[in-house]
């Protein structure tokens, strides 16, 4: 899900990844701004319940699926806006730890990394960044050897090191509430 500013600028405010559900949360998103893109090559499927029936009487499994859903993406939105001016380093670190996470949960990432077929203009915009800012961030991380970026894979030499420098606890992503809240470690 996306928005764009006043100044013409592309503001990436969620992410749905393969398997994922996207059940409108926000109700007439376009009266508010914001729209659902694709960055990559996808298929979709439209659920509808019978006319005039409650979806949770239709199907209650996918009803619970679809509220599961609508907590993640709070979840995962509050996280987000919790990184706001953390420094972009740490910032598209977390990112990396999630997608990591979001992506080894449904078989996309194997334990070195995953493949990211976005451009640096989409990470930018996920984080708040300008695209040239963001190769610089790709570069730093690069040199503490904490990710390479290379032919739209992310390589993740040490994904405890990497988690440690993003202070990432992924407990916003199962619903479960944090042992101790993480700080970032110097890399």
């Amino acid at each position: 899900m996306y928005r764009i500013l006043p100044d013409g600028s592309r503001r990436i405010v969620s992410l749905i990844l393969p398997g994922e559900s996207f059940c409108g949360q926000i109700p007439d998103s376009r009266r508010q701004g914001y729209s659902v893109g694709a960055l990559t090559t996808c298929r979709v499927m439209r659920v509808f319940p019978r006319p005039g029936s409650p979806l949770a009487e239709w199907n209650p499994k996918v009803a619970e699926a679809l509220q599961r859903d609508v907590f993640l993406r709070m979840n995962t939105m509050q996280e987000w806006l919790c990184n706001v001016g953390r420094g972009s380093d740490r910032q598209l670190a977390h990112l990396f730890c999630e997608l990591f996470v979001r992506l080894q949960a449904i078989g996309f990432a194997d334990e070195t990394g995953f493949e990211l077929d976005i451009t640096q203009t989409d990470l930018a915009d996920m984080i708040g960044i300008s695209p040239v800012h963001t190769n610089r961030v790709l570069k730093l991380l690069g040199r503490k050897k904490l990710v390479e970026w290379r032919s739209r894979r992310v390589e993740i030499p040490d994904i405890g090191r990497l988690k440690a420098f993003a202070a990432f606890a992924p407990h916003y992503l199962n619903g479960a509430a944090p042992a101790l809240s993480p700080r970032p470690v110097e890399a």
